[in-house]
């Protein structure tokens, strides 16, 4: 259908721009109803229609607000409808019954990745898999080792330069100033920080931090030595350990085994 295929291109656009909307799609009709199986619609976040047909205006309106309940978890939900109302509820009795199912499509998290080396380039192999927008900040002799990423920076911009925000902010390679770069992405409210790093540089830099008034919250946001504790030795494990913190962060996770969680 010509209307599909606008639709599909403007979902491609959105999707591209990370521009977070929701799709309905008629799954069910009994009887007569306006809206056929189907028929899709797209709402942005406000919950107004952007393109699309999936039913009158009172069918309209219960999607859209549906459309703006989905932002709030990401969950999809099913919209059951009876259209043969003799109270006018719904409008102009149908004589029908339909179901709409509405799907969120969240903005991706941005992950940026700063430095050079085995790690970076894994965990940034890792982030593209798991749909995060990958930015790399690197030397531009190491540009094409992260062709998977969305964006990799060459020049020596500061963060507070950038011209996206940042979800998850990794330092993988050891800097004289990831001291203050960390407190600057705290300060910029930036909810995961982590430092690549030693214990002993840990410290160092968790001194450097309260001595320059870091807050208990920017403290619990900072995260160092990276990762979670998987023993990790080789330079792909370790990689594998930052993306499972980045994960458990973005999900609410404990980082307990699947068994004790459970239990």
């Amino acid at each position: 259908m010509p209307l599909h295929k606008d639709l599909f291109k403007t979902v491609a656009e959105l999707k591209a721009a990370n521009t977070p909307f929701a799709i309905a799609t008629v799954i069910q009709v009994e009887g007569s109803s306006s809206g056929k199986l189907g028929d899709k619609a797209i709402y942005n976040e406000a919950g107004e229609r952007i393109l699309g047909w999936v039913g009158g205006a009172c069918v309209e309106n219960r999607v859209a607000a549906t459309a703006r309940e989905t932002y709030l978890d990401g969950t999809p939900r099913i919209i059951n409808i009876d259209l043969d109302s003799d109270t006018m509820e719904m409008g102009i009795p149908c004589g029908g019954k339909m179901a709409v199912i509405v799907e969120p499509q969240l903005s991706a998290p941005v992950l940026l990745i700063r430095g050079m080396g085995r790690v970076t380039e894994v965990l940034a192999q890792l982030g593209d898999l798991l749909n995060y927008r990958v930015m790399v900040q690197t030397s531009a002799e190491e540009a094409e080792r992260y062709p998977g990423a969305e964006q990799v920076i060459t020049e020596p911009l500061d963060i507070e330069d950038l011209d996206f925000p940042v979800d998850y902010f990794v330092l993988g390679t050891h800097h004289r100033d990831d001291d203050k770069v960390s407190l600057k992405a705290l300060q910029m409210g930036i909810p995961y920080v982590a430092v690549v790093a030693s214990k002993k540089k840990t410290g160092i830099i968790i001194d450097y931090l309260k001595e320059k008034g870091a807050t208990d919250e920017q403290l619990q946001q900072f995260h160092a030595p990276a990762g979670l504790d998987l023993k990790a030795k080789a330079a792909e494990e370790i990689a594998l350990a930052i993306m499972s913190e980045i994960v458990m962060h973005r999900n609410g996770g404990s980082g307990k085994s699947m068994q004790l969680a459970a239990s």
